[in-house]
């Protein structure tokens, strides 16, 4: 992403332009590229991480499924904003 530009809409929305470019700082021209790069860009913004909570008997299961990204690596933050998060709300967390 060569250029990002975020604006806030009413009713708490919020307007997004990207300006991607390739390695060599030119344009993506070619179709496919661009359409690959929409189809991927939309899933990571409608599906950034999933929750779950589930019951086991006396205890409450938090599932928090992080994706990894195509270039192999994690986003440990997201862990520690839930974990954070929880703890701010006063939720006793045991593993």
């Amino acid at each position: 992403i060569a250029y990002g530009r975020f604006s806030s809409k009413p009713k708490g929305y919020c307007e997004a332009d990207l300006f991607v470019v390739q390695k060599d700082g030119k344009k993506i021209v070619d179709a496919e590229e661009q359409k690959a790069l929409f189809s991927r860009l939309r899933m990571e913004i409608l599906h950034p991480l999933r929750l779950m909570i589930a019951d086991r008997g006396p205890d409450t299961e938090l599932l928090v499924a992080n994706p990894v990204e195509l270039c192999g690596k994690g986003r440990p933050r997201v862990f520690y904003d839930v974990t954070l998060a929880l703890k701010l709300l006063g939720i006793c967390i045991f593993s």
